[in-house]
């Protein structure tokens, strides 16, 4: 088996103060910057294989975005785009990159100048620091996050925390050393939303960022957040929320509860070994319902104003975008399809969504390789919106409206949840097994 290597870069990507930030509302302007935004790239090589994990300290990022990245990382530093994961952290702290209707518009001017340039000399970094390393990987709980979707009395949905309600402990702390035994980075997987400033106006990477650079100082390596599947998790704030009133105090109540537990997983590692990578992907698709009447759509769109914004704006915009294909005569779809792309480490699995997942259907893919850890990877190349479970519909509340109502003009099908389980298990193990999908330079 070839060595495994590794290269590890970092960049700035600190937006300018004055820009609006994503997550809340279309007006919310930045005032000052509370700590840096960052890409981190890993750039992982084992003989003629080659991959890339970035985490981008950001909220999300449009799929137009994120095709436009993978394309220049392919075409100027020959690493294939089906075997590169760009992820963004969610915060709701940072510029906006998603241009989501009734959030606010994407700030290209960002994106040209900032983030697409850090991003390529992150990588740039990490190709020049390739070395060969061994890793090490430790498992273990923290309740720095909870189920986000709290039932009120009168049988409301909001976002809260409820305690019973679905929720992964599991942070997985996974290190690289090289062969003088110097550890050269981490990698941090968990899942929670980067809400606890909630509608501050400080740029930040919110309480995610103050648990890697807690890591980061302990073990004196470069350290990166990956973020998992989080649509219905956030932090558990002491007020009992999952987002503050705008106090930026509260991504280090969270981010110091998530760094003691980070470092206490990082101390449980035992031994680090080589391992075989296996880097691939393969289309995913989800069936959609027929699409809604016209004299529905109608009916919808009188709902809202002229002055609607956030979940309301969205709404009206599907309503809007639903009578316009009736109006140009475009068929209806019967699915909608993503690449999803697999890197493997022996047991350790990584697999990604351009979605906000919901966190039991992370588990149970998980569950379906005994012997394995698959940790899935929400808002990973790309940005489609929040994908529920079918329990959890009849529920109602913000996510549930977001995954009926967002900019595609169908909804899921019934029972799109396990659709996509079933469909992400075929994905990986046909991958992990060496099927056709396996893709090298």
């Amino acid at each position: 088996m070839d060595k495994l290597c590794l290269g590890v870069g970092r960049a700035i990507i600190t937006p300018k103060v004055g820009c609006c930030l994503f997550g809340y509302r279309p007006d919310l302007i930045s005032e000052k910057v509370e700590d840096d935004l960052t890409a981190t790239a890993f750039y992982f090589s084992q003989g003629d294989r080659k991959a890339l994990m970035v985490s981008v300290t950001l909220g999300l990022i449009a799929n137009e975005i994120s095709e436009e990245i993978l394309d220049k990382i392919e075409t100027k530093f020959s690493i294939p785009r089906q075997n590169c994961m760009i992820s963004a952290t969610h915060t709701h702290s940072g510029p906006d990159t998603a241009g989501m209707v009734g959030w606010g518009e994407m700030d290209r001017d960002y994106i040209d100048n900032i983030l697409i340039c850090g991003i390529i000399n992150s990588v740039e970094e990490a190709i020049g620091s390739i070395q060969p390393v061994k890793i090490g990987y430790a498992c273990g709980e923290s309740f720095a996050a909870v189920n986000r979707r709290e039932t009120r009395a009168d049988n409301r949905t909001v976002l809260g925390q409820d305690p019973n309600g679905s929720f992964d402990p599991r942070m997985t702390v996974i290190s690289f050393k090289n062969d003088e035994g110097e550890i050269v980075a981490n990698l941090i997987h968990y899942a929670g939303h980067g809400t606890a400033a909630g509608a501050n106006k400080e740029i930040s990477r919110d309480w995610h960022g103050v648990m890697t650079d807690e890591l980061e100082s302990f073990s004196g390596a470069v350290t990166a957040f990956f973020n998992g599947a989080s649509g219905d998790i956030g932090p558990r704030l002491s007020t009992g929320g999952t987002l503050s009133n705008g106090e930026i105090k509260y991504i280090y109540e969270i981010g110091r509860i998530g760094a003691d537990d980070a470092i206490r997983i990082f101390k449980e590692i035992g031994e680090y070994s080589s391992r075989e990578m296996i880097c691939a992907g393969g289309e995913i698709s989800v069936d959609l319902k027929e699409r809604i009447s016209l004299e529905k759509a109608k009916q919808i769109y009188k709902m809202y104003g002229e002055n609607a914004v956030n979940m309301d704006s969205a709404i009206k915009n599907f309503a809007k975008q639903v009578i316009l294909k009736y109006e140009k005569g475009e068929p209806e779809l019967k699915a909608v399809s993503f690449f999803q792309m697999v890197i493997a480490f022996g047991d350790l699995v990584f697999v990604s969504f351009p979605y906000e997942l919901f966190s039991s259907i992370a588990m149970r893919i998980d569950d379906n390789f005994p012997g394995k850890h698959v940790m899935s990877l929400s808002y990973t190349n790309g940005s489609m919106g929040y994908f529920a479970t079918e329990e959890e519909k009849i529920r109602g509340g913000y996510e549930i409206e977001m995954f009926n109502y967002s900019e595609k003009t169908q909804s899921y099908c019934d029972n799109a949840d396990s659709e996509l389980v079933q469909k992400t298990t075929e994905n990986v193990i046909e991958i992990l097994n060496g099927g056709q999908n396996s893709c090298t330079e």
